[in-house]
């Protein structure tokens, strides 16, 4: 008699294996696998001990011929999904993959980046990779689509909050070149028209605030580190200014249909 059962374990490959040794434990072997389910049917208990294998780095082939190799060595191959994704006709782009893995298509490799391995139990811990530097190159490759991830993530949210303290732009630029450092700020531009805003942590205690005005309209707004205006000028003409400061601050530039460039630093 087969029973169904519906699980995902998203990345958690230990959690998965654990389950899987568990359901063998009680009297059940994996006879099939879908999406976000397993198929079992009635054995001995304890009679099969599983592993899963992460091979998402590897091309359709070689993931093909790695799953060959196993059953060679008299294991049973599962091929099993990463993802809940359904999408047909769809690419996934790899960058930590090795060289012709890095392109995935829902033909080749893609939902297929785990193998379920199974063996008859013989009393010992079921592991693929038992030797040390293997155990460290199979880690290395299981923990690069995660820390490829999170770099990822990590820089939308910097994105997203501004970074080195520069908030996202809600201002026109065109013809815009600047640079935006820790202790300065600068651009040059045919046009700029809106409100920045960016932190700046000044080399020295006192902030050069250099302005080129060819046409239109630029203000500019600095809060010390309390909050509190430290220097606020509206409608600047080209020139240089200098304010005194005592740590971080925020500068506020709002423009109106200026041409020309400021420096900040």
């Amino acid at each position: 008699m087969r029973k169904k059962y519906y699980r995902f374990f998203w990345g958690f490959l230990d959690k998965q294996k654990k389950w899987l040794n568990e359901m063998s434990d009680k009297g059940f072997r994996l006879a099939d696998t879908g999406r976000a389910w397993y198929e079992f049917e009635d054995c001995e208990p304890k009679k099969y001990r599983y592993t899963v294998e992460f091979v998402g780095e590897k091309s359709k082939r070689n993931a093909k011929e790695y799953a060959s190799f196993l059953e060679d060595c008299g294991y049973r191959v599962l091929f099993k999904n990463l993802n809940l994704d359904y999408s047909v006709a769809k690419a996934v782009i790899r960058p930590w993959a090795d060289k012709g893995g890095r392109i995935a298509t829902t033909a080749g490799s893609y939902n297929k980046e785990l193998l379920i391995v199974e063996k008859e139990n013989d009393g010992k811990d079921f592991e693929l990779h038992t030797d040390e530097e293997d155990i460290k190159e199979y880690k290395k490759t299981v923990r690069k689509p995660w820390i490829f991830s999170g770099i990822i993530i990590i820089s939308l949210l910097l994105f997203a909050i501004g970074g080195l303290g520069f908030e996202p732009k809600s201002a026109t630029r065109i013809g815009y070149i600047g640079n935006n450092g820790l202790s300065s700020w600068s651009g040059k531009y045919s046009l700029l028209d809106g409100t920045m805003k960016k932190t700046i942590r000044p080399k020295n205690d006192v902030l050069g605030i250099d302005i080129e005005t060819e046409s239109g309209q630029i203000s500019i707004e600095i809060r010390d580190d309390d909050g509190e205006v430290i220097f606020d000028e509206k409608n600047m003409e080209t020139g240089d200014y200098s304010v005194s400061v005592d740590g971080k601050v925020t500068v506020k530039i709002k423009a109106d249909k200026h041409k020309g460039r400021f420096g900040i630093g």
